[in-house]
């Protein structure tokens, strides 16, 4: 399908959407600075308005004038001096060294640099200039002074940078979105679903979450490049932010996890060991009872480990918990903790063998080919067939107008997707959309949902592996006690049980029943999580088996 072509200033009409909707939503969060930074703006003429927007969306601040082309401005120079007057951009800026090179090719370098030699890399100019000339910056004009050469730089302003990120912060509510979210929906490439939005939607409240937010992306971004010092003065730092904002506190969560596990990776087990105990993220627990351990404090690690025993956070801390038992057992000489094991012994899951010659295919198509007929169709699908149906069924409860889960018409999912507390936020939602596979109509409902929402950003629904025809057979073939069981385990554990699902779907249409299959070839094994799901469907009778595929010449 051809895009269609787009107006010459799209991208200036959603700058505008986005000012003027921050600019009546949360005036209140910009500061003078960048109230100051929007009156002169919009007092500019277009064709300046549109020159800055385009600078915003590429990679700057600093640009080279005889670099800019852009057919709608027809007099650049006129939009370049407007908007320096406006104090919006700087003109002929001062340049550090690091700025000169990379604006420049090898041959401009060489030509503002005569001392140059012919041949060599970038990296090795550099060295060499900043040896002679310094690094000082100084305006560009002075870096070539020596020749003839004319290239007028611009450089943004700190103001107009600083007035760009808040105003895509207090639209998106977050600093990985950007203004090609709208490009990909001018484009029709992404489609959004509608959230009634209002003055209770917008992401931050007040100030001092502005700064909070800010400040723990900071920290977070900033975590690799840290020392021990500064890793505890981070911490200290994470530690001490206060806020009442329920996702900042998840927010403040998750940072601390991902402290401890930069500590874990510099093998810096103590300030590990402190990160996770500072933090209700899950899987903190465990990555707590492996730092124990790594530091040899079995016996500082027993306590935690009972406690966790007794009351697991979820499946996957369970099985974790069974492999770390026989190592506690050895070095502590104790009993089991006073407790049956959480897991529910299942019959084994069916096993099939196949010997087929490597054709450079991956083993799952080579598996469907060979099983696939007109009578019993085969489809790849791995995690996307039921997390699809729970999807669809679950519509109204995933994009659910809640508190804080929508900012914006750009959203693919709710703020808080992934977080903890996603599905008990909405469970009388999802308990309301499962309950209609207790009737005859959720075949119904799962196929208009289909046809009204085709397309349309949802983070269930992966819309390149579905078609009509697997979906058809789905509704078919899977039985709604089956489809219930699934979706009931994939709510239980929202973070974890999205995946681990088998690779492939085999239908029987005229027996109307199926077969889950999951693919092993030479040397693989069955992961954690799919474990998890093969005896789930084991422990409930949904037909489900492990194909493990040899070559010849391994046999």
């Amino acid at each position: 399908m051809t895009p269609p072509e787009l107006p010459p200033f799209y991208y200036l009409h959603n700058f505008h959407q986005v000012l003027h909707w921050v600019q009546h939503a949360s005036a209140d969060l910009l500061e003078p600075e960048h109230v100051h930074c929007g009156r002169g703006f919009l007092l500019a003429s277009q064709p300046a308005q549109a020159l800055l927007v385009r600078l915003l969306m590429r990679k700057g601040p600093v640009f080279r004038i005889d670099k800019l082309r852009y057919a709608e401005i027809e007099d650049l120079n006129a939009a370049v001096q407007e908007l320096a007057a406006c104090g919006l951009i700087e003109t002929d800026p001062e340049l550090d060294l690091d700025t000169v090179f990379a604006v420049h090719t090898v041959p401009e370098l060489r030509r503002l640099f005569s001392d140059l030699p012919a041949t060599g890399r970038k990296a090795d100019y550099q060295e060499k200039i900043s040896q002679t000339h310094g690094d000082q910056a100084r305006p560009f004009l002075e870096w070539c002074m020596d020749i003839n050469l004319q290239a007028p730089m611009l450089r943004l302003s700190p103001e107009v940078m600083h007035w760009a990120q808040r105003l895509q912060l207090l639209f998106f509510g977050n600093h990985y979105q950007d203004w090609s979210e709208f490009v990909l929906s001018d484009l029709g490439l992404y489609r959004y679903e509608t959230v009634v939005l209002d003055q209770a939607s917008r992401a931050f409240r007040h100030g001092e979450d502005v700064r909070l937010y800010e400040t723990l992306s900071e920290l977070r971004d900033a975590q690799d490049e840290a020392n021990p010092d500064q890793w505890v003065q981070r911490l200290a730092a994470v530690q001490a932010v206060e806020t009442d904002s329920d996702w900042l506190q998840r927010r403040k969560a998750k940072t601390l996890f991902q402290l401890g596990q930069q500590a874990e990776r510099q093998q810096w087990w103590p300030l590990a060991e402190q990160a996770y105990t500072q933090t209700t993220w899950p899987g903190a627990r465990y990555r707590q009872l492996r730092v124990l351990e790594r530091q040899e404090n079995h016996q500082g690690a027993w306590p935690l480990f009972c406690q966790a025993w007794l009351e697991p956070e979820n499946e996957s801390e369970t099985q974790k918990l069974l492999r770390m038992l026989p190592r506690m057992r050895r070095k502590l000489a104790v009993e089991a903790p006073p407790s049956v094991s959480p897991s529910t012994p299942a019959s084994p899951t069916q096993r099939s063998d196949l010997i087929l010659f490597d054709d450079g295919k991956r083993v799952e198509a080579q598996v469907l080919a060979h099983w696939d007929s007109p009578l019993a169709p085969v489809f790849y699908v791995e995690n996307a067939l039921f997390p699809a149906l729970l999807g669809l069924l679950s519509w109204d409860a995933i994009f659910a107008p809640l508190p804080g889960a929508f900012f914006h018409p750009y959203q693919a999912c709710p703020a808080d997707w992934g977080n903890p507390d996603f599905v008990s936020r909405r469970q009388g939602l999802f308990d309301q959309a499962l309950s209609v596979l207790d009737g005859a109509d959720y075949k119904t409902v799962i196929w208009q949902r289909w046809q009204e929402k085709r397309g349309i950003q949802c983070p269930l629904l992966i819309w390149p592996a579905l078609d009509e025809t697997l979906i058809e057979q789905a509704l078919q073939c899977i039985p709604a006690q089956h489809l219930q069981l699934v979706f009931k385990r994939i709510l239980q554990d929202w973070r974890d049980n999205r995946s681990g699902l088998p690779d492939l779907v085999r239908f029987m249409p005229a027996q109307k029943s199926y077969e889950l299959i999951e693919v092993k070839g030479p040397g693989d094994r069955l992961q954690d999580n799919q474990r998890r799901w093969l005896s789930y469907f084991a422990q409930h009778a949904i037909p489900a088996r492990v194909c493990y595929v040899t070559r010849p010449e391994l046999v």
